[in-house]
């Protein structure tokens, strides 16, 4: 084999791994940061930034903007994407010109899918309020921590992580598009526009009392996780065998 070809497979080498670890490292030192935060008071001091204590509500709980626009015709614009996506998967074993493009499709349609299904399942099994239920903000339910258990006799929250956070984070899965097509541009894009998405949706949500701060950032490490795994098994370039 020429010394050049081996240099440059070693250079690509190199950047896989590099890209590997980006992939999942990543969200693991993410996650154990915000482990770190929940021995903080963070979540219960941007709270209250939102909370009126004179009226004992959060004022914005029911702005029309922030229920309707964003909470959910964001929704509606996603749910699109991800039909689009899926009817271009099924379309492409019957239209030729977008046979090339099968497994990017059908990685957008798991991605846009899967990562709010993960968050919505998270949420099912969850023991954290919203603040709208914790007294400090109005409840009647005492606050508890991430790793805490519910006090006995009282309701799971069922309010962990931020479910329509994820709204904005699937975006991101563009990220892994343009890293699967070479396209670093649409990859830097896709990665500044979800997380900007998924901050701004968890933010308008952090405004109405119905998530702490913690909700939306695990939010984003699950949505990136779930499709990191699905651009490892549908995406990533196979390395060839040497020899």
């Amino acid at each position: 084999m020429p010394t050049a070809t081996i240099g440059s497979t070693k250079a690509k080498d190199s950047a896989a791994q590099h890209h590997d670890w980006f992939l999942f490292g990543a969200p693991l030192l993410a996650a154990i940061v915000l482990l770190g935060l929940e021995t903080t008071d963070i979540d219960r001091t941007m709270a209250r930034w939102f909370f009126d204590p004179a009226s004992g509500v959060f004022p914005l709980r029911y702005n029309i903007f922030l229920e309707t626009v964003l909470h959910q015709w964001t929704k509606y614009v996603v749910v699109l994407i991800a039909c689009l996506a899926i009817a271009g998967f099924m379309l492409s074993f019957i239209i030729a010109p977008l046979n090339p493009q099968r497994r990017l499709l059908l990685f957008l349609a798991l991605s846009l899918t899967l990562a709010p299904a993960a968050v919505s399942g998270l949420k099912l099994i969850s023991n954290k309020h919203c603040p709208w239920d914790v007294e400090e903000f109005g409840g009647f339910l005492p606050y508890t921590r991430l790793l805490e258990p519910t006090p006995p006799g009282l309701r799971p929250g069922n309010c962990f992580p931020a479910g329509h956070a994820s709204t904005g984070f699937v975006v991101m899965a563009f990220y892994f598009a343009g890293r699967a097509r070479r396209r670093p541009l649409l990859a830097r894009a896709g990665l500044a526009t979800g997380l900007a998405a998924g901050m701004a949706l968890g933010l308008g949500r952090m405004l109405q009392g119905a998530h702490f701060l913690s909700h939306t950032l695990w939010t984003a490490v699950v949505c990136w996780t779930v499709m990191a795994l699905l651009y490892a098994a549908i995406l990533r370039p196979r390395q060839k065998q040497a020899g």
